[in-house]
Parts: C-alpha cells; structure tokens; sequence
C-alpha cells in the first residue's frame, strides 16, 4: 500500500513557485547586491527578497546567497538563518537535497545560537524533507526525533502534528504498523479539532495522516478499516479536486481489495487510477508501477498469466530507486511464480536482478533506522523505570522545593497583579479619552515638529493611508506600505524613525493594537472571536506574534485584558438591568 510522506511543515511552499517557472534570467544587478549587502533595515531587504521568490526563483536564490555572506560577515546569526532557511528550501524544491541538507544544517546550528526553537523546527524540517526524498531513513529519523526534543523543550504544540505524522510515516515504512497506528490516530485527533483547521497545508496533512492509517490497518490484514479511512480520504481528495491523492487513494482500494479476494472489485479501482496516471502524462511515475503490479496481480489471480507476464515486463521499463522496495519485492516474486506458470525463464531472472540491485544499496538504511527507532523505544523505557526507583528517593526534596517556589509565586503573583492593575487603569484612561475626543492618527501627531516639506507630504499621505485600515492586511509590510504612498523603503523607514521615534514594525504594531482595544470595547461580536481569529483579523501570522506585539505595546497579556474589558463590559450591563 502506498503512503505520501509530507514533509514536516510547509517546506514545498517555494516547490509551487518553481514548478511553474519557465527559464528567467538568472543574474541580479549590482544596485540589488549593494542593497541586500548595505540596507540597514533587515526587514525592508526580507520584504525584498520575499517579493523576488514570487518573480523570480533564480535570482532570489543569488539575492539569498548574498544575503548569507552579510549575515556571516556581520556575524548576524539572524541573517544567517533566514538566508540558509530559504536557500535550504529553494535547493529542495531543485531536487538539490544534499545542497538542502548542506543549507537545513546551518539553519539548525543559527537556532540553536539564538536559542529559538521555531528556527530549530523550521532548520530540522528541510533536514528531515530531503533525508526522504534520498530515502535515508536513519537521517529523516534523527531529524525528526530531534524535533520531538525540541517540541518538549520549547513547549512549541503547534508542531505536534507535523512530527506525530512523520514518525508515524517512519514507523509504517519499518513495518512498526501498530506503533506507526498509535501516533498517526493521535496526529489525526488533534487535525480533526477546528483550531488547527486553519492550519498551512492542512489537506495535505489530513490526508497523509488518513492515508497512513489506512496502510497501517492494510499491513496488520485488518481490510474493512483500511477500506473505512480509503474511502474517507478518496471522497476528500475527489470534493477538493486533489488529483495525485485521488490515484493513491484509488490504488490503495484496489490493494485492499486484492487482500480480500475481490479480484474484479480492485481491478475496477485500480484501472480508474492507472487511466489518472497516464493523463497527467507520469510514464515513469511509481504510481504506474504500483497500478501495473496490482493490476498483473488481480490477472495472476484469475489466471491469466500472459496479460500478468505483459505488464510485468512493462514494469521493468519503470523500475527505478524512487519505487518503495517492498513493491520491487511484490512485482519480483510475483514474476517467479508467473515464470513458471509460462515457463519464462527471462521474466524471473529480470526481476530478480532489478530488485537485488536496489535492495542492496537502500537496505543497510533501512536496517539502521529500524535499529535507531528501536534504541529509541528502549530509552523512553528505561527513562520511565529510572523515574519510579527514584521517585521515593527525591520525593521529600520536591516537596520542599516546591514549597519554596510556592511561596515565591506567590509573592511574584501579589506583585504581577498590582502591576497589571495599575497598566490597566492608564490603558482604561487612553481608551475613555479616545472616546470623548476623536484622536490624531499616529501618521500627523507630531505634525507641529515638521519642516521638511517632502516628510510632511508622506506623512500626510501615510495619515490618509491609515484611514484605510491597510494595516490589518497580512501582507502589509515596508515594501507594499512604500509602494501605496509613492516613495522608497529606505525614506519611509527614516521618517517614520526620525517622526514617529520608533521602527516600521512598531508603528503597525501601536495602529493594529489601537483598532484591537477601541474594536474589543465597542464590538460584542469581535469580544466573541478566538484568540486566534483576532490575531488573523489584526494582519498578524500567528498568536504568538499578536501576543508578544501585546505584550511590548501595553505592557500587559492579551488574555489578561481582554479578561479585564470583558468583565467591566459585563458588570456594566448587570447594573444597567437593574436600573432599568
């Protein structure tokens, strides 16, 4: 049975852009060099070269090289991890994967010197991508226990699923299948929650994570379950128009079927996904292999051994190392025994040949891993065991230990809640005098300061700009908010440093934060979103990023006020009731 692995997170995003590129020109010009190379503000040349992977993937690759060279000579880590983050993915997106693996390590080691484990993630995901694709499956495996690591140690949920479907996937390739069951049913679990149906690729990781179960209960001849999460995933992949899952889901129901004797049943199924293939022209596609050997099954089955032995040596033409060696295994003893129905000497020795060839170099990876998951196992085991002989041992110790720290979270809690008060109350006294008096934009509130002509028009402009809303978009950054009001990256970061005394991010952050707080008071339905929804409808990626732009802007949680605001709101309309 056939299962995709998904690379851990979105690492293809740049695969999109690349496929559908013809030839571009591959050089950049020197203004570009000496402006990736010079531009003080970081995030107006991130802004640039996020605009050059759309265009053009070639020179962005140069521009991203360059980029790397200023990161290592300023001795940036930042700029280091970014540059090899995105060279890693555009080297995948090649086919380039020791070049990705090159780049994915570099991205590893810049995270770990900032001690940020999203960079970690983000490094460890090409690593483990690319050691896929080379089917390395020892390397993949330490990529992606490593992130297990790096999950615990950051508390990063967010990426729970990524890595309980890639083990998962490891798991099913070492025929581990119910272990393999256990943590794709718990990856599924958590994609089934509405919060993470917002997620980045989440069709893909869906179906991924439906079609390895299917193949786990396959392997362990459980072949109603298997149909069950078949036709669950093929009625998803066929309402969304998913063309390469619905030929896996289609041969994957033929095998089923196969395993439960319905000859003409899989041959139905099986046909429909060979027909697939050839129109999306994949003549030297695995999937035409997998569908020739089930379909030569099925004949083999109902004795037809000739047209078998036809697609047999059609298949030889397509044997190459990226089909999974267990269907190389399949088609040469299928061969064997066909052989000698016809008495066909060539068609065993073929086979046989073809698959020892590719056995032999992808086996020794293959045992190494099967050892590495293993030692894995071995040591959860014995860090558990070690847990309960000590656990009398350290118990009066912990208790007194967190009795201390009780007492001292106590004290930091009494001290937090007076701080968080009294902020509160000054944020409760800007928000009552922006309602009595409609306030200046952040744009002209120092517009009495200026005597450059040229910064008072922008900053005239950006005043009008704002009155848009423009920057609740996502995609509002120093290059499109430049381009909207006539002028330069480097220029419109000056004047609002020079005039508004703070960076570009912090000036969306103050606008986004201002339209949250007066939104959250005077919008019951706002007051109802999830977390995550505002932080979307405020322009920003990801909680995360909202919160800590919260947190630097007000001094205070996100949860904290809206807790507060909420329960003022609500007390106010109790005594109103009782007036009334």
């Amino acid at each position: 049975m056939r299962v995709i692995t998904i690379p851990f997170l979105s690492i293809i995003l740049l695969l999109s852009f690349y496929k559908g590129l013809a030839f571009q020109e591959k050089n950049i010009s020197k203004a570009d060099i000496e402006f990736i190379s010079h531009e003080k503000n970081t995030d107006t040349v991130q802004s640039f070269l996020a605009q050059k992977i759309n265009k053009n993937i070639e020179q962005a690759e140069l521009g991203y090289k360059v980029y790397l060279n200023r990161g290592i000579k300023e001795d940036n880590d930042t700029i280091q991890f970014w540059a090899n983050f995105y060279l890693g993915n555009i080297a995948y997106s090649k086919k380039k994967y020791d070049l990705a693996i090159q780049y994915g390590n570099n991205s590893v080691r810049s995270g770990e010197k900032l001690k940020y484990g999203g960079y970690i993630i983000s490094g460890l995901s090409i690593l483990g991508a690319s050691y896929q694709e080379k089917r390395d499956r020892k390397n993949a495996l330490n990529q992606y226990l490593h992130m297990k690591e790096v999950i615990k140690k950051y508390n990063l949920k967010q990426y729970e699923i990524d890595n309980l479907v890639s083990i998962g996937q490891i798991r099913i390739r070492l025929d581990q299948n119910e272990k393999a069951l256990v943590s794709l049913k718990k990856g599924l679990e958590l994609l089934q929650k509405p919060a993470y149906k917002s997620q980045n690729n989440y069709s893909a990781k869906y179906l991924s994570t439906i079609q390895g179960i299917g193949v786990c209960y396959y392997k362990m001849n459980n072949y109603d379950e298997a149909l069950n999460y078949d036709y669950k995933g093929l009625q998803y992949a066929e309402e969304h128009n998913l063309k390469e899952y619905i030929i896996d889901f289609n041969l994957n129901i033929g095998e089923a079927y196969i395993g439960k004797k319905k000859y003409d049943k899989a041959l139905s199924y099986l046909t429909i996904a060979k027909s697939d293939v050839l129109k999306e022209n994949k003549k030297n596609d695995p999937d035409l292999f997998t569908a020739n050997l089930h379909i030569a099954t099925c004949f083999y089955a109902q004795e037809k051994y000739k047209e078998a032995r036809e697609l047999l040596l059609d298949n030889f033409e397509h044997i190459k190392e990226n089909v999974e060696v267990e269907k190389i295994r399949e088609a040469s003893n299928l061969a064997k025994k066909c052989g000698e129905k016809l008495n066909d000497t060539d068609l065993q020795f073929k086979y046989i040949t073809a698959y020892t060839k590719i056995v032999d170099s992808l086996y020794q990876n293959e045992m190494s891993a099967q050892e590495k998951l293993y030692d894995h196992d071995i040591e959860n085991l014995e860090e558990q065991n070690q847990d309960l002989i000590s656990k009398n041992t350290i118990y009066i110790i912990s208790f007194l230990l967190t009795l201390i720290l009780a007492i001292i979270g106590l004290i930091y809690n009494i001290k937090t809640k007076q701080k968080n008060k009294l902020l509160y109350e000054e944020l409760k006294k800007e928000r009552i005098h922006e309602i009595v008096s409609e306030p200046e934009t952040l744009a002209v509130s120092k517009k009495e300061y200026i005597t450059d002509k040229k910064a008072e028009g922008l900053l005239q402009k950006l005043s009008s700009l704002e009155k848009t809303m423009f920057y609740l978009s996502i995609d509002c950054n120093l290059y499109n908010t430049a381009k909207n009001i006539e002028t330069n990256t480097t220029y419109l970061s000056k004047i609002i440093n020079e005039y508004r005394k703070q960076s570009f991010n912090d000036y969306i952050n103050e606008l986004r934060i201002k339209y949250f707080r007066n939104k959250l008071n005077s919008d019951a339905k706002f007051r109802s979103y999830t977390i995550k929804a505002i932080a979307g409808e405020l322009g920003y990626g990801s909680v995360n990023t909202f919160a800590s732009a919260f947190k630097k802007q007000t001094g205070l949680s996100h949860s904290y006020y809206i807790k507060k605001v909420n329960n003022e709101i609500h007390n106010s309309n109790q005594n109103t009731q009782k007036t009334s």
